[in-house]
């Protein structure tokens, strides 16, 4: 190998040890613990700070009485050598997948519609097509999931409309269907029994002489509980619950009679008694949803076939729904918090 390219390659190396070490630094929030973590002498941490500070020509800490934090180029410089940790994790598995048993991981982040059972057969497959792949699957953090896709802390998130951070480059977005919230009730309530109105709907009115629950993992949900529903009906719903846990809303709903705004997608699991949408002459709000990934992780055979076996279960033919000309991300008409739903 020419002198030349070895040399770069050290260099590279060598820059990436010291965004490692940077790492660390930060996380511990002093030299001194970062060095027993790291098994590493404390001038040699300076040293790495140093060359970095050097290299891009910032500051990348603040010192204090207490150790370090910081800067604000620092904080950026991290968000990156996270990725790029990342990015390592999957090439080295990649690399030694056949002289290694070490297995991948996929960190997957779902929103509550994804985490209801809707995703369940699809990870099975795949899992069942890469048996050396672990896959972690986990909640979504309201407003956080971009810095989670950007920082390699999530590989793919399934959620609602991605408006925050959704023109980014580093970003590719897949449509794969549409959810309309509706109020709720279990299929033998007694709104359902013949208290009807024009067209076999359910007069708006009636709502307010049943308890509510309101679904509280997302604050849009709140808000369409209690301002949009008022708005409708005139006065605000009843409201006895006020609950985050998905399951625990849906339980409450099979047994009393309570009532909840949900997407609809969010109860096609559900039996005995099944949840059904309340007929009522009221606009329904519709968002798009989906999946979006960091556009370099096309390449990884997982994601490869996690977006295929999600376009296979939406009907939706591979070659479409998946858009890279803007960076990856389609145009949407919906306006709305990634995470929902």
């Amino acid at each position: 190998m020419p002198e030349a390219i070895t040399s770069v390659h050290s260099h590279m190396l060598d820059q990436i040890t010291h965004l490692f070490r940077l790492r660390t630094i930060l996380e511990e929030g002093s030299l001194r613990r970062a060095s027993e973590k790291l098994n590493v002498t404390q001038p040699a941490l300076s040293r790495s700070l140093a060359q970095l500070e050097s290299y891009f020509g910032q500051q990348l800490v603040d010192r204090h009485a207490r150790g370090v934090k910081a800067t604000p180029f620092g904080e950026k410089v991290l968000s990156v050598s996270n990725r790029i940790e990342r990015y390592w994790e999957i090439a080295e598995h990649e690399l030694r997948s056949e002289v290694s048993d070490e297995k991948a991981v996929m960190r997957i982040g779902g929103g509550p519609v994804w985490r209801s059972g809707i995703l369940s057969g699809v990870l099975a497959e795949l899992q069942s097509r890469f048996p050396r792949l672990v896959i972690e699957f986990t909640t979504l953090t309201y407003g956080k999931t971009i810095d989670d896709l950007r920082e390699g802390r999530l590989d793919v998130a399934f959620g609602g409309v991605f408006n925050d951070g959704g023109t980014s480059a580093r970003m590719a977005r897949v449509k794969l269907t549409e959810v309309t919230n509706y109020v709720m009730a279990r299929e033998n309530h007694p709104l359902l029994k013949g208290q009807s109105g024009p067209g076999g709907k359910v007069l708006p009115s009636s709502l307010l002489a049943y308890p509510w629950i309101v679904y509280s993992e997302l604050p849009a949900y709140r808000e369409i509980t209690e301002h949009t529903i008022a708005e409708h009906v005139g006065a605000r719903p009843d409201v006895r619950f006020i609950c985050q846990n998905l399951l625990s809303v849906l339980t409450i709903l099979q047994q009393s009679d309570c009532l909840c705004v949900l997407p609809g997608l969010s109860v096609q699991a559900v039996n005995s008694p099944r949840i059904v949408p309340i007929p009522l002459p009221l606009r329904h709000s519709t968002a798009e949803i989906g999946m979006i990934f960091r556009t370099e992780m096309r390449d990884w055979s997982p994601m490869q076939t996690l977006v295929e076996l999600c376009q296979d279960k939406f009907g939706i033919a591979h070659e479409q729904g998946f858009d890279t000309s803007r960076g990856g991300v389609k145009p949407t008409r919906v306006t709305s918090e990634i995470g929902q739903p």
